[in-house]
C-alpha cells in the first residue's frame, strides 16, 4: 500500500491532514481521490491507514482506519557518529545509513576531515534527505541528525547516551563488537567512524581513554562514505543477532 508523509501535529483523535508536497503527490502524481485507502507514517514512530476524504488544493483530509505497528526499526538504537566528508559524500551517508536502519546520525569533526558546515542549511538539509529515505524504506521513524561536534563534545555526549560506544579503526587487533555490554532491547550503541586516512594516533587514544571500543572489520581498505554505512549494516546485524540468541536478553 502507498505509504505518505504526515506532520505528527496535522494528526488528530479520527483524522489526518497531508499538506504541501504529500498532497501534490498523492493526487497529481499518484492520482488518488476520495475513497482510496493508503498509509501514512509521522516520522516517530505512528503508521496509519487511512482512507481519502476530501481534497483541496495543498492539502488532503483524510479517515484514520488504523493505527499500524511500528515498523521497519531495529530493537538496538544505533547512534552513528561519522567524520565529515566534503561535497556530497556526508549526504550519501546520511541517506544510506537511514535505509540500513541508524536511529540517529551525530556529524564528527575530525582532525584529517577538514569541512566547513553552514551549520542550519547544511542540518536542515541532511533531515530532508533523511526524511525522503525513511519514507522510501518503509521505517517509522526518522534518524535525528545533530550539529557537527568535536570528538572531546561526542565523546563525552555517547558515554552519557550510549550502553556501547565503538571505535572503527582499521589494523586493530580487536574484532569484537561488544554488544554483550548492551542492556537488551532498547540499548543504545555508538558507533565512531574516521575520515579518509582513519582517525589520528593522538584521536584513537584519547576515545579508548574515554571507554569506546576498538574493533577491526577485515583486511579491505573502505572509503569513509563506504565504511560509514558497511559498518553500520554489521553492528545492526550483530546486535539483532545475538537479541535472538539470547531471547532478547543481552548476557
Amino acid at each position: 500500500m502507498p505509504g505518505f508523509w504526515v506532520e505528527p501535529e496535522d494528526v488528530g483523535e479520527s483524522r489526518l491532514v497531508l499538506r504541501g508536497d504529500e498532497a501534490h503527490h498523492l493526487t497529481r502524481v499518484r492520482r488518488y481521490g476520495p475513497g482510496d485507502e493508503v498509509e501514512a507514517v509521522d516520522g516517530v514512530g505512528c503508521c496509519y491507514r487511512v482512507r481519502v476524504e476530501q481534497v483541496a488544493p495543498g492539502a488532503v483530509e483524510a479517515e484514520i482506519l488504523a493505527r499500524l505497528p511500528e515498523k521497519g526499526e531495529s530493537p538496538v538504537r544505533l547512534v552513528l557518529a561519522p567524520a565529515l566528508l566534503k561535497g556530497q559524500r556526508f549526504d550519501f551517508i546520511v541517506e544510506k545509513a537511514t535505509e540500513v536502519g541508524v536511529a540517529a546520525i551525530m556529524p564528527l569533526f575530525s582532525e584529517r576531515g577538514i569541512v566547513r558546515v553552514g551549520k542550519e542549511r547544511k542540518i536542515e538539509r541532511w533531515q530532508r534527505l533523511a526524511q525522503a529515505a525513511t519514507k522510501q524504506c518503509g521505517r517509522s521513524r526518522v534518524p535525528k541528525i545533530d550539529a557537527p561536534r568535536s570528538l572531546h563534545e561526542l565523546l563525552g555526549h555517547l558515554m552519557t547516551v550510549c550502553d556501547t560506544v565503538l571505535l572503527a579503526t582499521p589494523g586493530e587487533s580487536e574484532q569484537a563488537f561488544a554488544i554483550g555490554q548492551a542492556k537488551g532491547a532498547g540499548a543504545s550503541v555508538g558507533l565512531l567512524v574516521g575520515p579518509e586516512g582513519g582517525f589520528t594516533h593522538d584521536e584513537v587514544e584519547r576515545a579508548r581513554g574515554a571507554g569506546a571500543v576498538p574493533f577491526a572489520w577485515g583486511e579491505r581498505v573502505l572509503r569513509a562514505d563506504t565504511a560509514g554505512i558497511v559498518l553500520a549494516a554489521l553492528v545492526l546485524h550483530a546486535a539483532e543477532g545475538f537479541l535472538q540468541k539470547e531471547g532478547s536478553q543481552f548476557g
